[in-house]
């Protein structure tokens, strides 16, 4: 065969012995100046046998010359020319001015741009209604006349669904092992149950577990004052065995002359009664039959203490610590005055408060899981209330709940302002929290207590309701409260105010079964008063329950929430009130408490921040609910016993 390389020219042989290590292009003039040329094939695979030669375009290609570049002559003279000096600096300028431009807008952009609105950190406890019931007096499962646990199972949907009570928060007062016909006070162990309750403690402690992990909270009575006689403390305190010696208060006396002169509460009896076992008087605030415990004893408190955390270990999501204002008394047993300054509201309460608050804030170790402690006062002035609060170095109690037992049929729109004022303030509301209760096991139920023979007390009690759900704090709800049950028949102690829940208007209200004999009396009103009853739909009037439930949704607007509060009244019948949080929706709250109609005039609103437009939110005659109204012409129509909320926009 023919050897492909005879033939050639000796041009061509001399041509590839040139380009055997380097490769040369003749450029176009027309073209770039100069072209990068990598070498050909094989790439990096052999870069031994390639270089990269930049061939100025107007030399001859037979010179066997390459262009290498400017030399540094050449680039100094360039390097200091003017026209290059010039470019380089406004170059410079130009990248730094550049840079600061982008610097200065990003400030601006961050200052000047809207910031998103301030959210207080709420826990579920300020931002839940929290439903109080009373455990043997909600629902009987099983025919003996005794609210039981199942019976309580069966219900709490009425209280936790969206259509219902829209309440994750359940308070069950009451339902430790406690001798019978004490109420529930006269605790024999804190750590059991009432057996009519329950019969397998096991079983509860799993059920509150389960709602805890279903973001639901149950709450429990912590009762730290008193036990009963039946108590094992007691049983060896009388006997002065060790430590228990002092688990309660003991003083020398006799049944004819008490240790001082201490009364029981609401009574004009004395709080001593003598045991001639141990020969020593004994301290009951509340009953001979309920010995007082010494929480001045340290040991006594670590019990307390011991007490709670074994209920935090079984899901419990907080207490209410009952019979506040009495826990500790002044232990030099100093005659009392008739403030009872010695017996009630006694500084060595704090002390108490600030260890049982430690517990609780051991076991809030995550958000929404947080641990509540709160308490209920009657007696206490502004200055005792912000003490049980505390301070950010001796934290006391969550929520203070000043019982509203003033709120009644003939307090007016004045008369609700001055004891809203009593306990709510700018700081209270930036950094402390209240509890707002108008009914509890141990007094006259709100519909009572509203009631003249007038048949308005439902009216009334949607007022109170718009009170309660609207103003700042924590709606503390008594079972049957949000329909209007009324007071039962029973004349024993508070059993009256203790009667079975009112279901539907079948016999016995649907608490237990018919022929069967509830615990104690219901209330004669039941068929109308119930929870069937207040479901019913009108197309003119709302019932307390359809408030009830409209009011609790609108409550989770951002300035119900935590907006500040600012109140004034028109007359003595009708009381105004917004509620404002910064750049959110805002809201004006008109309640006439009277019997007679009233048109508030923009004039009357001028003591509160209102803009023109408006649209209403609530209105208890179902009118003009959705609408946008003009306020400047027209003010703002009331029925009597009306409640309107008017929204208006965010500020910018």
């Amino acid at each position: 065969m023919t050897n492909p390389e005879e033939g050639k020219p000796n041009g061509a042989e001399n041509e590839k012995s040139e380009f055997d290590n380097s490769t040369a292009i003749d450029m176009d003039p027309d073209e770039s100046r100069t072209q990068l040329i990598n070498g050909g094939a094989g790439g990096d695979d052999h870069p031994e046998k390639f270089q990269t030669v930049i061939r100025d375009p107007g030399a001859s290609s037979s010179d066997g010359e390459s262009f290498n570049g400017l030399g540094k002559d050449e680039v100094l003279q360039y390097a200091n020319d003017p026209f290059w000096v010039k470019l380089r600096w406004v170059m410079f300028i130009l990248f730094w001015v550049g840079w600061l431009a982008m610097l200065i807008t990003a400030i601006a952009i961050i200052v000047l741009a809207p910031r998103c609105p301030h959210r207080p950190d709420l826990k579920w406890y300020h931002t839940d209604n929290i439903y109080q019931v009373y455990g043997k007096s909600f629902k009987d499962s099983n025919d003996n006349g005794i609210g039981d646990f199942e019976g309580l199972k069966d219900k709490m949907d009425y209280i936790t669904d969206d259509d219902d009570l829209n309440t994750k928060a359940l308070w069950l007062s009451l339902i430790y092992q406690a001798d019978k016909g004490s109420s529930g006070m006269g605790v024999i162990d804190h750590k059991a149950l009432d057996p009519d309750f329950i019969d397998d403690p096991d079983k509860f402690r799993s059920w509150v577990k389960k709602l805890r992990k279903e973001g639901k909270k149950v709450i429990l009575d912590l009762i730290p004052n008193q036990t009963s006689k039946k108590h094992p403390w007691f049983v060896k305190s009388v006997k002065e065995e060790g430590d228990y010696k002092d688990y309660y208060v003991w003083a020398s006396g006799d049944a004819s002359n008490p240790p001082n002169n201490w009364k029981m509460v609401n009574s004009s009896e004395s709080a001593w009664t003598y045991d001639p076992t141990r020969k020593q008087c004994y301290l009951h605030q509340f009953s001979s039959e309920y010995p007082d415990l010494n929480l001045n004893n340290s040991k006594v408190l670590e019990e307390m203490k011991d007490i709670m955390k074994y209920w935090f270990d079984a899901g419990v999501s907080g207490f209410n610590v009952r019979g506040l204002e009495y826990l500790v008394e002044n232990p030099d047993f100093a005659d009392d005055d008739e403030n009872c300054t010695q017996t009630r509201n006694y500084m060595g309460t704090l002390h108490v408060l600030e260890e049982l608050r430690k517990v609780a804030e051991d076991y809030s170790d995550k958000p929404g899981r947080e641990r509540v402690l709160f308490a209920t006062v009657q007696h206490a002035n502004r200055a005792q209330i912000e003490a049980y609060w505390g301070t950010e170095d001796n934290e006391r109690l969550h929520i203070v709940s000043p019982f509203m037992s003033s709120l009644s049929a003939t307090c007016d729109a004045v008369c609700v302002k001055q004891m809203i004022e009593n306990v709510i303030s700018e700081e209270t509301e930036e950094e402390q929290w209240l509890g707002l209760q108008v009914g509890d096991s141990d007094s006259a139920r709100i519909a009572t207590r509203l009631e003249t023979g007038d048949g308005k007390y439902k009216d009334r009690l949607l007022t109170t309701h718009a009170l309660q759900l609207l103003l700042p704090g924590t709606p503390f709800v008594y079972y049957g409260d949000e329909f209007g049950q009324r007071d039962g028949e029973s004349s024993v102690g508070m059993d009256k105010y203790r009667a079975p829940m009112q279901w539907d208007k079948t016999e016995n209200a649907g608490f237990t079964g018919k022929g069967v004999k509830p615990w104690t009396d219901l209330s004669e009103y039941y068929m109308e008063d119930n929870v069937e009853a207040g479901k019913v739909l009108f197309k003119d009037v709302m019932t307390p329950f359809q408030a009830y439930q409209k009011l609790t949704k609108l409550r989770h607007e951002e300035s119900f929430q935590f907006g500040k509060t600012k109140m004034c009244t028109v007359g003595s019948d009708v009381l105004m009130f917004s509620r404002h949080a910064s750049r959110f929706p805002y809201f004006i709250t008109l309640v006439n408490m009277g019997d007679k109609d009233v048109t508030v005039s923009p004039s009357d609103l001028k003591c509160l921040e209102t803009k023109d437009e408006t649209i209403v939110r609530f209105h208890a005659q179902n009118k003009n609910v959705g609408d946008m109204v003009d306020l400047e012409d027209f003010g703002v129509h009331l029925e009597q016993y009306d409640v309107i909320v008017l929204e208006f926009a965010a500020d910018d």
